[in-house]
């Protein structure tokens, strides 16, 4: 019965300090510690959900899924003309490990543009006759062939080739291992990218084959597509890219994902350690009657006080997400301000006596002699 009793006490004590400082000092210093550490991992996990909430259901086609930029029919027309020109790129795997098969020197007998240096490129021009994409394939692709071909965008007059200049013109690029790809706006700003690979593609999964799209139980391809299937067709390829590019991201996702909240949680707890911290500077004042409060009480105090603006992360996180990140060390920040203001000043109420092995001096004042 006892014990109920004590649970129930300290169950108030914990909802009481949502809003009240007061319990948060009290819950620190005069209940046992693992209660703290409870609240401040509860916490901790309590503020990371909204990031990992968006970072693990982000999709590898996001960058193209609002506006495709002439990527979406760059890509069908890619995918024609490799099928055209008998250009097989196949998923295999060797060894546990999956890569795209085709042989670098068929792929640039196959593309023999060399508008960027030595790397040979599928180009595919929009209606007014300009480059709306290109498609590389570069079997160990680096991030200097990357840097490469982002900064440099051919230029061409005439029939004749000038230069190049800031690279304005959305790219795929294919490697043995990894895909990589950028798309840019009509005025040349960067909108998105995708950063995959092939561990999550079928073994046998061939880029010829985002061709092939079933229509009224028919497989309608760019070989036998007609006028009456033709709007089912381009629809058709463009959803089997997008399932390319959620499919090529979902290993990539699931690295950042733990990266980013694992990284996420271990700042939001350092800031917990330093509110603590803080705490115990500003009570260490010399004539403060709140100095008896030790490094450790400071701490446990953190970690009650960091249990509100936990809360109203997890909630505010998803109604402003480009914040998300930051909003927690902000409202943890205001939390212990208004504890330190209100709760913990040397003026406050009457100073805690616990603990106090001997009373603090405030004034030095020596007996006077009684003269004669």
């Amino acid at each position: 019965m006892l014990l109920k009793v004590k649970i129930m006490k300290r169950f108030k004590l914990i909802l009481k300090s949502l809003i009240n400082n007061d319990a948060c000092v009290e819950g620190g210093r005069k209940h046992p510690f693992w209660i703290a550490l409870i609240m401040f991992f509860l916490s901790m996990v309590l503020a990371v959900i909204p990031v990992f909430v968006q970072t693990i259901t982000k999709k590898g086609s996001s960058f193209v899924s609002s506006n495709s930029y002439g990527v979406e029919v760059g890509t069908q027309r890619f995918v024609e003309d490799i099928n055209e020109k008998g250009l097989i790129m196949e998923v295999k795997e060797q060894d546990g490990q999956k890569y795209l098969s085709l042989d670098q020197e068929t792929w640039d007998n196959t593309y023999t543009y060399t508008d960027h240096k030595d790397y040979h490129v599928y180009q595919h021009y929009s209606e007014l006759g300009q480059i709306d994409l290109e498609v590389y394939y570069i079997q160990n692709f680096t991030s200097v062939d990357i840097e490469e071909i982002t900064k440099n965008k051919p230029v061409w007059s005439d029939g004749e080739f000038i230069g190049f200049e800031k690279r304005t013109v959305s790219f795929i690029i294919f490697g043995s291992k990894d895909v990589y790809s950028i798309v840019y706006n009509m005025s040349g700003a960067q909108v998105g990218s995708l950063v995959g690979d092939y561990k999550h593609c079928e073994v046998g999964f061939k880029l010829n084959d985002l061709d092939n799209v079933s229509v009224d139980g028919n497989i309608v391809n760019s070989l036998n597509v007609n006028a009456q299937t033709y709007a089912a067709y381009v629809d058709g390829v463009w959803a089997n890219w997008i399932k390319f590019f959620d499919d090529a991201y979902l290993y990539q996702r699931g690295q950042l994902t733990w990266k980013t909240t694992l990284l996420m949680f271990g700042i939001n707890a350092g800031l917990v350690i330093f509110m603590g911290l803080m705490i115990f500077i500003l009570t260490r004042g010399k004539h403060n009657p709140y100095r008896i409060f030790t490094i450790f009480e400071c701490m446990w105090i953190a970690c009650w006080a960091s249990l509100t603006p936990a809360i109203l992360t997890s909630g505010l996180g998803f109604l402003i997400k480009s914040f998300s990140q930051i909003i927690f060390p902000l409202l943890l920040g205001v939390r212990i301000m208004w504890l330190s203001m209100k709760s913990l000043r040397p003026d406050y109420g009457s100073a805690p006596q616990q603990n106090q092995s001997k009373q603090v001096k405030t004034v030095d004042v020596k007996p006077v002699k009684n003269k004669k």
